[in-house]
């Protein structure tokens, strides 16, 4: 049975880092599209930063092409960035209703509830992912730091570990695991696992290292 905590505040909103791993997450998706020519003004426009024009440009595509898995990925990644979560989750629920065994529509669906603080349903959404491709690193990260937020420890740390041994860089995953593992009081095993945060250059992570583990 998992060990819920009162959880102090570094592990309570690990929001800021996450963020910034997605942000990578993000730029992967992009990128996947971008031999498409169908979508390489949007690309251009969501890689500049310019994230209006990429909606625009991505729906006048849809227009003629509504079921274009690519355009609608890519323009709900760029409703997300403008902070349209609703625009973007409709999106990606489309992908799923047209390709059933798409992992990356399921994680971004993911990603935008664990934004809504919809914990329950950003577990969901990546159990269906990790359905489709049980070895995705993501979607047991994505499982864990949801988990991490409702409170459910010893899930959250199991989930984090199977990130890890899918992908031995995976320096996001060790820094939280390491983060719970402050608030079990596993502090040895705690600070081995932030020093590879810091090792694999992970935001925040020596700051954390400094503060928990001197």
């Amino acid at each position: 049975m998992d060990q819920i905590i009162n959880k102090p505040s570094l592990y309570l909103r690990p929001k800021g880092l996450i963020m910034r791993f997605y942000g990578l997450f993000t730029l992967v998706a992009v990128l996947w599209g971008c031999g498409i020519e169908n979508t390489t003004d949007g690309d251009r426009f969501y890689k500049n930063g310019e994230y209006t024009k990429a909606v625009e440009a991505f729906t006048a595509k849809l227009e003629t092409k509504p079921s274009d898995i690519t355009l609608l990925y890519n323009r709900g990644r760029a409703f997300e960035e403008l902070g349209k979560l609703k625009e973007a989750e409709a999106d990606f629920t489309k992908i799923t209703e047209i390709d059933e065994k798409n992992v990356s529509a399921y994680l971004s669906l993911s990603q935008i509830n664990y934004k809504q603080e919809s914990f329950s349903k950003a577990v969901i959404f990546a159990d269906k992912a990790l359905e489709i491709n049980e070895n995705s690193a993501q979607g047991h990260f994505l499982v864990a730091r949801a988990k991490h937020q409702l409170g459910y420890i010893d899930s959250a740390l199991e989930s984090y570990s199977l990130a890890i041994n899918i992908d031995r860089s995976y320096g996001e995953a060790y820094l939280y695991r390491g983060a719970l593992k402050i608030g079990k009081k596993q502090s040895r095993s705690a600070c081995e696992d932030i020093a590879k945060a810091v090792n694999l250059n992970v935001p925040d992570a020596r700051n954390i290292q400094n503060k928990y583990c001197k």
